[in-house]
């Protein structure tokens, strides 16, 4: 008995701080994060900034408690920093909408990734992935210990005087609500006086459990536990018995024909389309233009993850003559993206950047990198960890990304491109646009540089005239956006604009 009360006692030690921890976390995120849900991604600046970074401290500190931080972890953690550092400086809706998404799901994998033993060594197949993936909610089984801990540091006491006071709590409830509800009103209805005594304790009891106080509450909780959960089942030690290593060949007859078949269609396409593919200029019809242009990226694009695919299920595991003709395959298939990425750069340069061209383009980038990559390691004996190198090259380019002023980039580059000859940019559709370029506008407004042509040349040649799109509905709104805004709410990019 006794031994089981000083394992109770030395467990409450060991999780007593990060049951406070989590608990800060989630109050912090009441208070100072509450605006996400009246505006959205805008209502994310430094609060967001101050929040990711100790959640993810917290993480990285209990990695170290349990001596499974190494120097190899900060090829995630890196990352991890520079998307948490994008709150901090730039508004951009957009960027910020994914990051929530691929920063809490990459997140989720690296965090159970880094507690794994051997995690050097392990070989990222699919069923590494299938135990990652069945970690990451295992918090949910966590849920309950997780409130009976939270139960046990706000109530510490013996189980038996632990339900006296649970009776106490229920028994005051249950008097306030009888009491506010049939007996105070009755008493009140009888005498004025002690009515008008009673008035002041309802506008207390309305003020301290108004909805908003409640909903802050009980989200405050819930976060509280699910954090806990997180932390606890994240931090466990994590190992499994890899399966034996299938080196089964794939059928050499069937895979070289497979894959040669392709090749063959990728080179006679190549062949017949080489003119209409290195096109050097656009049709003037925009139909025309969408169809040769959006329509044969997005195809293209698509062929080139098939083509990755193919050689994921292919590398290492077909004869040498096969590889041989895979190298050739992934060859085509660079071709074939380029082919993709030029037509999109064509596109943007006549039609100025938005964010899908942007990040499409950047996508292209992304896959040729990977391709060029994958090409290289078909002449290298030591078989390559693919998915790995996958899931970081994407991590890092994210990360990159995030902290680029891609709208001062989209915008700086779509006025340049409307000085061009044949331009068909129409600079007011930047009004898609964040405050990030909002001292960008108001100067090159001044300037008269965001006078655009009122139409299109057309194929007789017509005299195009300048105008001056109407900023001002726009200039008002995000100013409006910015100053409306707490001052936990604002990134560097606000701050630098009001302090002007």
């Amino acid at each position: 008995m006794q031994n089981n009360n000083t394992q109770t006692e030395n467990l409450t030690k060991k999780l007593i701080l990060k049951l406070i921890l989590c608990g800060g976390l989630s109050a912090f995120w009441v208070i100072f994060i509450w605006g996400f849900w009246s505006r959205g991604v805008y209502a994310l600046g430094i609060n967001a900034f101050v929040f990711s970074l100790l959640f993810v401290g917290l993480f990285i500190w209990v990695l170290h408690e349990k001596e499974k931080l190494s120097a190899n972890d900060l090829i995630w953690i890196i990352p991890f920093g520079l998307i948490t550092l994008s709150f901090l400086i730039y508004d951009n809706p957009f960027l910020k909408v994914i990051s929530l998404l691929v920063s809490t799901i990459l997140l989720a994998w690296f965090c159970n990734y880094a507690f794994l033993d051997d995690k050097k060594t392990r070989h990222w197949s699919f069923y590494f992935f299938s135990q990652i993936f069945k970690r990451v909610f295992s918090f949910l089984g966590q849920i309950g210990k997780s409130a009976i801990l939270y139960l046990e540091l706000i109530i510490p006491a013996e189980k038996a005087k632990r339900k006296i006071i649970a009776k106490i709590i229920s028994g005051i409830i249950l008097f306030l609500i009888i009491a506010l509800t049939v007996f105070v009103p009755l008493l009140s209805s009888a005498d004025s006086v002690f009515a008008g005594k009673m008035q002041i304790i309802y506008s207390l009891v309305k003020e301290i459990f108004s909805v908003p106080v409640v909903y802050k509450i009980v989200t405050f909780i819930i976060l509280s536990v699910l954090a806990f959960s997180i932390l606890f089942s994240w931090s466990k030690r994590f190992n499994y018995e890899e399966k034996a290593e299938n080196n089964k060949k794939i059928d050499p007859i069937i895979s070289g024909i497979v894959i040669g078949g392709i090749l063959a269609l990728y080179l006679l396409f190549l062949w017949i389309q080489l003119k209409r593919l290195w096109v050097g200029t656009l049709p003037f019809d925009f139909k025309e233009t969408e169809d040769l242009v959006k329509s044969g990226f997005w195809q293209l694009f698509f062929l080139s993850i098939i083509n990755i695919i193919i050689y994921s299920f292919t590398y290492r595991k077909t004869v040498s003559a096969v590889q041989w003709i895979l190298t050739a395959f992934t060859t085509a298939s660079f071709l074939l993206l380029f082919s993709a990425g030029y037509r999109m750069g064509l596109y943007v340069t006549y039609y100025g950047f938005s964010y899908e061209k942007f990040f499409a383009s950047y996508t292209v980038v992304y896959c040729a990198i990977l391709l060029m990559w994958m090409t290289s390691r078909l002449f290298i004996k030591k078989r390559s960890n693919i998915m790995k190198f996958l899931v970081i090259l994407f991590l890092w380019m994210y990360a990159v990304v995030t902290i680029f002023p891609v709208e001062q980039f989209i915008f700086r580059t779509n006025v340049k491109f409307s000085s061009f000859n044949q331009s068909r940019v129409r600079l007011f559709e930047l009004t898609m646009l964040s405050p990030d370029v909002l001292s960008l506008i108001k100067r090159y407004e001044s300037q008269g540089l965001l006078k655009e042509d009122s139409g299109y040349i057309n194929q007789e040649g017509s005299v195009k005239t300048k105008e001056q799109f109407d900023w001002d509905p726009w200039i008002e709104k995000q100013e409006k956006r910015v100053t409306d805004k707490k001052w936990y709410e604002k990134n560097l990019m606000n701050i630098i604009y009001l302090n002007k």
